[in-house]
């Protein structure tokens, strides 16, 4: 059985027909579902979600998006609500210099105040992190460098690079340093070769699958809104570039979601 290590089951994608999209995953295969949050807002429909299907967990943090201002007495009340039954991780937390951030040099200083504020929330509170990194490997390589060093060592995995499509340098680099890494439906792309090559050379022991729904939407469905019960086709995708069974890569991939989240 397979494990989405990362939807958006919260979102207005979804609103219509979350329990059509549950049972959809669960007839593909999919037996469990980590919805994901990135706001204050997100994280409440998201508790709210997780608490009506036992196949969905709730993941819960504060984007990157969400540092347009100083927003650390938002990581306060964040932390009211991981106590709550079945938060598994927070996240999607990280850093993303393709947007505004890009040219403003104050954003991105909000952007690491918050990622290291909710690093330290995810230490405290004994829970794994998600990780959204784009265009910001220098930095988000420092950050991790300088987090890992407080971690018990026997803490591993301690959080999930997630829609990886960064170097294969930095896929090896974040394994080091006790991440998993997790690709999405990009792997079915045509133009995907770069990020193929990586997935091919990141060992099973230190890989997941996502769908990132609604967003990524695996061949033959691209351009179409994604959902759970597609997960299985990235997983064959990945089972045909490591020359591996399907058999394989789900049962190396649920294994490692179980480890991670500790469900």
């Amino acid at each position: 059985m397979f494990t989405d290590t990362h939807a958006h089951l919260c979102w207005p994608d979804f609103a219509a027909e979350r329990a059509a999209v549950v049972k959809r995953a669960h007839a593909a295969g999919v037996s469990r579902i980590v919805s994901v949050a990135t706001t204050l807002p997100d994280a409440g429909l998201t508790l709210e979600i997780a608490g009506q299907f036992p196949s969905v967990y709730a993941a819960l943090g504060l984007h990157p998006s969400a540092a347009s201002v100083p927003a650390l007495a938002e990581v306060k009340q964040l932390a009211g609500l991981l106590r709550r039954e079945k938060v598994v991780a927070i996240g999607e937390i990280g850093l993303d210099y393709h947007w505004d951030a890009k040219n403003d040099k104050t954003l991105r200083v909000h952007q690491r105040d918050l990622f290291w504020a909710q690093l330290e929330l995810a230490k405290e509170r004994l829970l794994p992190v998600i990780i959204h990194n784009r265009d910001a490997e220098d930095d988000m390589r420092e950050i991790l460098d300088a987090h890992a060093e407080g971690l018990p060592k026997e803490w591993r995995p301690w959080g999930v690079m997630h829609c990886f499509t960064g170097t294969e340098k930095f896929a090896f680099d974040c394994i080091e340093l006790g991440l998993l890494v997790s690709f999405a439906g990009i792997l079915t792309f045509k133009n995907s070769a770069e990020i193929k090559d990586v997935a091919k050379k990141v060992p099973l022991d230190y890989t997941l699958i996502e769908t990132d729904s609604p967003y990524l939407a695996p061949a033959p469905h691209r351009g179409k809104r994604n959902e759970p019960a597609y997960l299985p086709l990235t997983a064959a995708a990945l089972a045909g570039i490591k020359d591996a069974s399907l058999e394989e890569v789900t049962q190396a991939t649920t294994a490692n979601a179980a480890k991670l989240f500790r469900f």
